[in-house]
């Protein structure tokens, strides 16, 4: 899987077909991250106009698709195979909801933040809409020197949320018209501040309302340039406030959400199967980056690893958010050039760290080992989701999933079905990140029983906006125990604009009560009754597989059992 191009500092998504693609890099660099026009020692052609492409497969046979670049940067690698129309190192990348990309920003040599003479402040389409050329967006202009990786979500309006520097906007890229939107509070969150970011989790509860949750970062008192911070970063606090914005709202705001137990930059969100977010990695002192100023312990800007990860959960009261019950630190510091994804047995895998120009074991080293992180139900007895979809859709028909002889109907309740796309993850960032809970509705049979998860496709109206089309995971999660996770294709599995319908009428939820059953002599006593008044027309006969709505158990017969929530209920 040799990849022939440079791709450090890169950027990338996945497309509404399940191609994985990469765009953008560095020049061609030798030991020591010295610049070269030839191949060097990493024999690494020019990674800034760079396109690369996988298909995944589970046989080993996998390949990059590449176009060709040369060793010198001045050549005009642009606008062919495989190649975007100019050098973007750092770009943003996000899906539109038809599973195109856009591809947003970046510089064309790197270095600690972006300059005027760096700057590349356009976007481009992958694959290539229109004429095929980049679209100036001044507000990449505008939030120099820190607008690298700029912070991009698409919304249910199809406009993008994009957030760099303090300044915040929705762009609609159809029409190429800015929203000005209230400015970022407390801290710069954009790299090489780098907070935590992620979409709060979409849920039916909250109508699939994306919020945005910006946590950490830093407010230094000057950026330096490209070559280096200028000063002493590294001893510079980083920040702890968490504030969250809901983009669409008709007066979207910044409000406080609770803040962190500590500054941190570079630390990273996870979404887990049952929709607490994991954040850690990152360091309590600087930013990310590095240089050979020698501010500090080795090249690194950022000092004072955080080795405590800590768990936030959205949807919690104000004041309780944040939790460390049970967690314990890692060994292993997770600094610049770390990443953290989730997989399907629900544990995080954490791998890298680097904040050097080259390999060194030196501190801070440049880390080659991975560890995973393992959740509180992790070793509980998992739910079995059976026969899972391979496909959702945007709207249409709802499915069914067994949760077996499960009859207690707290348990019942907690019961859902979630949908979680890690993306793409580089430099603390999920390129593409997104956590949905499908809707539902259940049935509890105490004839048979067992019980039935009633659940919908993916939201029909403004599905393709909020989870864009792509291969994604799914979890049955019950009791907040995840089943492991199975992958599906959300949409079509092609590009293009998506099929939409609505969503079928889910059944309302219910407990169907057990059927009772007659002794012999209530029998022979029911049909002596029948043959000496069969002609009376008031008779009452007993109930039979009465349903109730919204849980309740309910029934006339004269002796009728039911096990409800855990308890013997006699009527």
């Amino acid at each position: 899987m040799d990849v022939d191009s440079n791709t450090f500092c890169a950027g990338g998504g996945v497309l509404g077909n399940g191609t994985w693609v990469v765009f953008g890099g560095n020049q061609p660099v030798t030991t020591d991250g010295i610049a070269v026009a030839d191949e060097g020692a990493y024999h690494n052609t020019d990674g800034g106009t760079a396109i690369r492409m996988i298909n995944p497969c589970d046989d080993e046979s996998c390949e990059y698709i590449q176009g060709e670049t040369s060793y010198d940067i001045s050549s005009p690698d642009t606008g062919g195979w495989l190649q975007m129309t100019g050098r973007r190192w750092y770009p943003m990348v996000e899906a539109l909801e038809d599973g195109s990309l856009i591809i947003i920003g970046g510089d064309k040599n790197g270095g600690y933040v972006n300059t005027a003479a760096q700057d590349n402040p356009t976007y481009e389409f992958f694959p290539p809409k229109g004429d095929g050329q980049a679209i100036n967006l001044q507000f990449l202009s505008d939030t120099l020197p820190v607008n690298l990786y700029a912070l991009t979500w698409l919304m249910p309006s199809g406009k993008l949320f994009m957030q760099a520097s303090r300044k915040s906007i929705l762009y609609d890229w159809k029409t190429q018209t800015t929203t000005n939107l209230p400015d970022m509070p407390y801290a710069t969150r954009v790299y090489p501040a780098s907070a935590a970011t992620a979409m709060l989790p979409l849920t039916p509860d909250n109508g699939f309302t994306p919020t945005i949750l910006f946590c950490g970062g830093s407010n230094p008192p000057q950026w330096g340039n490209d070559g280096t911070a200028g000063y002493n970063v590294t001893a510079v606090p980083t920040d702890n406030t968490c504030v969250r914005i809901s983009p669409d709202d008709a007066n979207p705001k910044y409000d406080d959400d609770d803040y962190m137990f500590e500054g941190r930059s570079m630390g990273q969100f996870v979404y887990l199967p049952d929709g607490t977010m994991w954040m850690g990695n990152g360091i309590n002192m600087g930013t990310a980056g590095y240089g050979n100023d020698h501010y500090s312990v080795g090249q690194s800007y950022g000092q004072d690893p955080v080795y405590m990860p800590a768990i936030y959960n959205s949807s919690a009261p104000l004041g309780g958010r944040w939790n460390r019950t049970g967690l314990t630190a890692s060994d292993n510091e997770r600094m610049y050039h770390s990443t953290a994804i989730l997989l399907p047995d629900s544990s995080i895998l954490i791998s890298g760290s680097n904040p050097n120009a080259d390999f060194t074991n030196e501190q801070w080293r440049s880390r080659t080992d991975v560890e995973k992180w393992f959740p509180w139900y992790y070793n509980e007895t998992r739910p079995v989701f059976s026969n899972p979809p391979a496909n959702l859709s945007y709207g249409g028909d709802s499915w069914n999933v067994s949760l077996g002889n499960i009859t207690d109907e707290p348990t019942v309740q907690s019961a859902k079905v979630v949908v979680i796309r890690g993306g793409f993850n580089t430099h603390a960032i999920g390129f593409g990140q997104r956590y949905l809970v499908l809707n539902s509705t259940y049935t509890i049979d105490m004839n048979t029983n067992e019980s039935t998860l009633h659940v919908s496709q993916m939201p029909g109206d403004v599905g393709p906006f909020v989870f864009q089309p792509g291969p994604a995971m799914v979890f049955l999660v019950v009791n907040g125990v995840p089943s492991e996770g199975e992958f599906v294709m959300v949409g079509s599995g092609q590009l293009g604009e998506q099929p939409t319908s609505a969503n079928s009428a889910l059944p309302s939820s219910q407990v169907v009560a057990v059927t009772p059953t007659e002794t012999a002599s209530e029998s022979n006593a029911n049909a002596s009754s029948e043959s000496s008044s069969s002609s009376s027309s008031n008779t009452s006969g007993a109930a039979r597989g009465v349903i109730a709505s919204s849980g309740a158990v309910v029934g006339v017969a004269s002796v009728l059992v039911a096990v409800v929530g855990g308890a013997l209920v006699v009527f």
